[in-house]
């Protein structure tokens, strides 16, 4: 088994810790708060083909927000 990073391996103690105090306070709001954060990492990212914002759309293939005027004559 390959050995982990140290800041790795710590965010990973941290965030066993931090569950097993949630579990044992069993706090309803904190275990709500905790299961969206989980859900919401395991689900992927989408994003939608047409978007657009303020004279900018999204690239894909570049990977971020690109000017609508980038490509214009000038």
């Amino acid at each position: 088994m390959k050995k982990m990073n140290s800041a790795y391996r710590l965010q990973v103690i941290k965030e066993v810790a931090i569950r097993k105090q949630l579990a044992e306070k069993n706090d309803p709001m904190a275990n709500h708060i905790s299961h969206i954060l989980e859900a919401r990492a395991h689900r992927p990212h989408i994003v939608e083909q047409h978007q657009t914002y303020n004279g900018n759309h999204f690239d894909e293939s570049v990977g971020g927000w690109v000017s609508n005027l980038w490509d214009t004559d000038k």
